[in-house]
């Protein structure tokens, strides 16, 4: 491994991690948005993705729809 020369820039932190503080991405999440309120937030990611939560979300979700009844405005 010590031999092989990368063909890239390689930059890495320092122990008291400052670049990470300084230029570092804020972590991923999963989210649900209806009518412009969030309804779901998922765990930090990506170790923190709850696929299986996510799905049953959406599952009764979508159970909820097919047992609402159709709201019909008259114009």
């Amino acid at each position: 491994m010590n031999a092989i020369v990368p063909s890239t820039v390689v930059v890495v932190d320092t122990m008291d991690n400052s670049s990470n503080r300084a230029y570092g991405a804020y972590f991923e999440r999963l989210y649900v948005i209806k009518d412009e309120k969030v309804v779901y937030q998922g765990g930090r990611g990506p170790e923190g993705y709850r696929i299986s939560e996510l799905r049953d979300w959406l599952e009764q979700y979508r159970q909820e729809l097919e047992g609402s009844k159709p709201v019909v405005v008259q114009v």
